[in-house]
């Protein structure tokens, strides 16, 4: 956590009029909807929605790899990422300035890498250390994930969908980040490799670290997140700290997320308030 309050940071990640918008003439479709919000130095925010409301669209163009409509601007560390050309756009991705930890780690892991040569790599690509110290930063990386360094030699094949997670950790953090992108990181895990996963993320927060978790379960962020954001078809539609947001929700697709996920709400809510609650989403 931060030794400085928050407002006396500059943000780590800046979103403007965020608006993205996927095909052309009659089927072009608003994905993103004039979406805006900062994270600072040390801040953990979330960012919740259902499947399709646009979270990972969200991620995609923060690090360059959606474009955005005109008037849009995303600020990383001060860096414009809108409208950079491939080679700065490569140059932006390889500094390791901002990361990424995907939802299936099994997937993200390339399968014929080793784990230490998964978490070596994104130093190898940005270039600037020399080869001799790559494996103690390594070994120092997989300490701070509580990852046994016996499995450095190991493949993903060989390793348990949490163990996977934390390499997948390791390896983002490894260049010392900026910003972290979590996106889904625990759904595709066991309760108790969750829980674990989720415990870690808690204790890897720093006040370097801007720290953006996309989710759609709001129980997952409600530990380690300061605010949340709240998406809904494209629109942030609340934004407030987490605890608010748990307690008190005001919007009537957050009051729905919190009702029904019991860990929060003490048991899901009824199948006629979840009707209710759909009905205030769209009003005849």
């Amino acid at each position: 956590m931060p030794d400085v309050p928050l407002s006396w940071t500059a943000p780590t990640l800046e979103v403007a009029s965020l608006n993205v918008h996927f095909g052309r003439g009659r089927a072009r479709k608003q994905i993103i909807d004039d979406v805006g919000f900062e994270i600072r130095p040390g801040e953990s925010v979330g960012l919740i929605g259902e499947t399709g409301s646009g979270k990972s669209t969200i991620a995609r163009s923060i690090l360059g790899l959606v474009d955005p409509s005109a008037g849009s601007s995303v600020l990383v560390a001060g860096k414009q990422v809108v409208g950079l050309s491939a080679n700065a756009r490569r140059s932006f991705r390889r500094s390791g300035v901002a990361q990424y930890v995907f939802q299936d780690p099994h997937k993200s892991l390339d399968q014929d890498f080793t784990v230490e040569q998964s978490i070596a790599e994104p130093l190898l690509i940005r270039g600037d250390i020399k080869r001799a110290d790559v494996a103690e930063a390594v070994r120092r990386q997989v300490d701070d994930v509580q990852l046994d360094a016996a499995l450095l030699g190991r493949f993903p094949a060989e390793l348990s969908g949490g163990q996977r997670q934390r390499v997948a950790i390791a390896r983002a953090l490894i260049t010392k980040p900026r910003l972290l992108i979590l996106d889904e990181p625990v759904s595709a895990l066991d309760s108790a490799n969750r829980v674990k996963i989720l415990e870690l993320l808690g204790r890897l927060r720093s006040s370097e670290v801007a720290m953006l978790f996309i989710s759609h379960d709001l129980g997952s962020v409600a530990g380690i997140t300061d605010r949340t954001l709240v998406l809904y078809r494209g629109r942030v539609v609340e934004v407030n700290k987490t605890s608010q947001i748990v307690n008190a929700p005001e919007h009537p697709y957050t009051r729905l997320l919190v009702g029904s996920a019991p860990t929060l709400s003490g048991g899901s809510i009824d199948r006629e308030r979840r009707e209710q609650l759909r009905a205030e989403l769209h009003p005849s």
